[in-house]
């Protein structure tokens, strides 16, 4: 749907590959990767299909933040206002339901991007917040079932999340 999709994972990638080597040139491709990041994270704290500060969606901001964790973990440094900034737009993505909305400007709470809002979260530090109960109680209350695979939109998406978020 857009680069900053593919550069998110290749930064969680190029992150947790230089956490097991400690290579120079990793590194440096990490950083460039990660100064990107933080330099394309709109006003409202988010991200979105493009390297550009316009918009932000809730599917493309949990790819960045994991990245960001992901580098920050390996040794890198990321702003704490960059991802105090990202927090507020997770938060401000919830619903009164638990559930998260795709963009802040409203819109259903849905399983996949529930998942993805609260590994956000997670990936953001926030471990114990009135959010993560919320959001958890939602996923719990929304599982999808197994023959829902082929009906249901978004379905390996949500689990990709989902499983992350029930581990943490």
């Amino acid at each position: 749907h857009g680069p900053m999709y593919g550069h998110g994972f290749a930064t969680l990638f190029l992150a947790e590959c230089y956490g097991m080597t400690h290579r120079g040139e990793i590194r440096d491709k990490l950083s460039k990767a990660v100064n990107l990041i933080v330099n394309t994270q709109n006003h409202e704290g988010g991200w979105r299909y493009q390297p550009v500060r316009r918009d932000a969606d809730i599917s493309v901001t949990i790819c960045e933040v994991m990245a960001l964790r992901a580098a920050r973990n390996a040794g890198l440094f990321v702003p704490r206002d960059t991802i105090d900034r990202c927090t507020e737009y997770v938060r401000k993505s919830q619903n009164a339901d638990g559930g998260f909305m795709y963009m802040i400007q409203g819109g259903q709470s849905q399983f996949p991007r529930s998942a993805a809002g609260v590994v956000a979260l997670y990936s953001a530090g926030v471990y114990d917040s009135p959010e993560i109960k919320k959001g958890l109680a939602y996923l719990m209350n929304f599982l999808p079932q197994f023959n829902d695979a082929h009906n249901e939109s978004h379905y390996f998406y949500g689990h990709y999340y989902a499983v992350q978020a029930m581990w943490h």
